[in-house]
């Protein structure tokens, strides 16, 4: 295998593994709301999963073409996935917030948490 081919699988590696990440981070938050109430705990879990849903959906629609044969579909790849992230987490929240026994502060605070992991990614990604 080439150097670009290797260095493609390893990103994929990494951005899944950062995904769980996310997802453990989830977690993470959904036991700590448990302590105030079963409905916090679920509310928090929903949150969580729909950032982690979304970057999951980016991460396969960017990660389809690989960047170094053909550089500007994979940018624009990227772009379209960036895209569909954003409209998708908003149809989401908006679906769960309609849930009745959806607590927002839960939801609303583990969903930016798991977003501002994202600030934090360099520890995931090596450049």
């Amino acid at each position: 295998m080439t150097e670009q081919v290797l260095q493609l699988k390893e990103n994929k590696k990494r951005a899944y593994r950062f995904v769980f990440s996310q997802l453990c981070l989830t977690l993470v938050f959904t036991a700590g709301f448990y302590f105030e109430s079963s409905a916090a705990a679920s509310s928090a879990l929903k949150g969580g999963l729909v950032a982690v849903i979304v970057n999951v959906v980016f991460l396969l629609l960017a990660f389809r073409i690989d960047a170094a044969e053909q550089p500007q579909l994979a940018l624009n790849a990227m772009q379209r996935g960036q895209s569909v992230k954003l409209v998708f987490a908003a149809v989401l929240l908006a679906l769960v917030l309609q849930n009745k026994q959806t607590e927002a502060a839960p939801l609303l605070l583990t969903y930016v948490a798991v977003v501002v992991l994202q600030c934090f990614k360099g520890f995931f990604f090596k450049h």
